[in-house]
């Protein structure tokens, strides 16, 4: 019996050593292979729409990332939708791409299909791609859609916005999964979590995940449940209450997806990038309210007969529902102003990234190089774009390139040479933004070369032809978020412009 006994607890000891040296080295295997990529873009955050800027908003998730990763506290967008996502998946400068304005449900070109985009340089690394959410580069055809840029997942929509009920864009559905309409009863942020924790809780292939998860909120129409509405009661501005709910909402669902991955054994190996595609909408912009003014003069200008009733309501929500808050930064969504572009933004790997804040420049060109560097894909890295790898600097402190930056507003252009920026169009203005992030000091007259020799730089930089329609183009068929359908589904529209293309190809 005794030798039984000791054969025993010699069988057991040996077992519980060998698993140990496996876990062990199953855990050397994890540290050293390409982590999971998780992009998270939230859409018309303002500065101070997140509990880690000192917020009233709950965002108790973004908070821990925050706290945990590295903020990247002067992370720059561009002033409008389009152009940001297109900077991000080519590290382009939109300009150069011909992508300066958001892209239109009726635009018949997006971005470029001989572009070659972050999901593509990923797979080829041997990632999986998979996106959930808003896509917004090109909805005409099946050929400009996520499932044909490198994604083999896509549940979703391609416009700019949808009613966050109805899931409606501009008089069609505007709901999909893989290139097919569904309609589904639901709130759009819950649907979007639901998609994304499934795909984790799913996940069994071998190569690492990208996960491109293009959050539709905050974007207008101000729509929320109730239940989250009612727990902000003490804030009076009915915008801005619905607003934080919607920021909450976004929040519940970026929460549940870390839990997805933790629970998957995935969230130690996982970067996670999250950010803002431009600043927030305030519903208190004279920008806002100077679009009104000209439009009912456009109207009379250019067509003789006034701006339908039903356009100037769009565009006064437009102009004063949004319910953003930028903080001290001057401006609002669409404006080159601090407020339009500079945005929330932090990077979350605990294994190579130490928490902190990074007060440096980065831009939304830089994610695609600064990902492929990250995952050990350096010379993936193409030439001739206009971002830089900030790879080294993010995690050693080391000096790194910060290409000159230029974005695009309604009204004004305008270029970044850290710390300087040049706003031009219909005013000239000079700021040191590090030194002056209110932008309260011009410095134009102060500096005049340094105004002339950024000037030329603006004026020389390359532009790709314009794809964005004219807003005259589209005022009399709106891109409206949500209200009722009087066309088919966005997705069969998609097919069926393919196929009138492909005939009149043939003949």
């Amino acid at each position: 019996m005794a030798n039984s006994r000791w054969f025993y607890q010699a069988l057991m000891l040996s077992l519980i050593l060998v698993a140990s040296l496996f876990n062990h080295a199953q855990a050397a295997v994890n540290k050293s292979s390409p982590p999971n990529i998780i992009v998270i873009l939230a859409d018309d955050l303002g500065w101070n729409d997140v509990g880690f800027h000192g917020s009233e908003i709950n965002t108790p998730n973004l908070d821990r990332l925050a706290a945990e990763g590295l903020e990247l506290d002067r992370f720059y967008a561009q002033p409008t939708c389009s152009p940001t996502r297109a900077a991000l998946m080519t590290g382009k400068s939109p300009k150069t791409l011909g992508i300066s304005r958001a892209i239109a449900k009726n635009q018949k070109v997006g971005l470029d299909l001989s572009e070659i985009i972050l999901p593509q340089r990923l797979n080829s690394l041997g990632y999986r791609s998979l996106m959930v959410g808003k896509w917004h580069l090109g909805n005409y055809t099946p050929a400009y859609a996520p499932l044909a840029r490198g994604f083999e997942h896509f549940y979703g929509f391609l416009s700019g916005g949808i009613g966050y009920w109805d899931h409606n864009h501009g008089g069609g559905h505007d709901w999909q999964r893989n290139g097919k309409t569904v309609r589904e009863e639901g709130y759009a942020t819950h649907l979007l979590g639901d998609e994304a924790v499934k795909l984790i809780e799913q996940y069994q292939f071998q190569q690492p995940l990208f996960l491109y998860l293009a959050m539709a909120a905050p974007h207008m129409p101000n729509e929320a449940p109730q239940s989250s509405i009612d727990e902000y009661a003490s804030i009076s501005n009915p915008n801005r209450r619905i607003h934080a709910a919607m920021v909450t909402e976004l929040d519940t669902q970026i929460g549940r997806v870390i839990d997805a991955l933790e629970k998957q054994q995935m969230l130690d190996n996982t970067l996670i990038l999250f950010a803002s595609d431009n600043g927030g909408l305030r519903g208190d912009s004279p920008e806002g309210a100077s679009a009104i003014r000209r439009l009912g003069k456009l109207g009379d200008f250019f067509f003789g007969r006034p701006v339908p009733m039903s356009v100037l309501e769009e565009f006064a929500k437009f102009a004063f529902d949004g319910g953003s808050d930028n903080g001290l930064l001057r401006g609002t969504k669409t404006s080159t102003l601090e407020g339009g572009v500079r945005v929330p933004a932090l990077l979350w790997w605990p294994e190579q990234i130490s928490a902190g804040t990074y007060p440096e420049f980065i831009s939304a060109s830089d994610i695609l190089p600064t990902l492929l560097e990250a995952v050990g894909g350096s010379q993936s890295i193409p030439e001739g774009i206009h971002g830089a790898s900030q790879w080294r600097s993010l995690v050693k402190g080391e000096p790194t390139p910060k290409p000159d930056y230029l974005v695009t507003g309604f009204d004004n252009t305008a270029l970044y040479q850290p710390p300087w920026k040049l706003i031009t169009g219909d005013r000239v203005e000079l700021y040191d933004v590090f030194a002056d992030p209110t932008e309260s000091n011009d410095m134009a007259a102060l500096y005049p070369e340094r105004v002339v020799q950024m000037q030329k730089i603006i004026e020389q930089w390359p532009a790709g032809e314009e794809r964005g329609v004219e807003i005259m183009e589209i005022l009399f068929d709106m891109d409206t978020f949500g209200g009722p359908e009087d066309r088919i589904p966005w997705a069969e529209a998609a097919i069926k412009n393919a196929k009138k293309e492909a005939s009149l190809n043939d003949n």
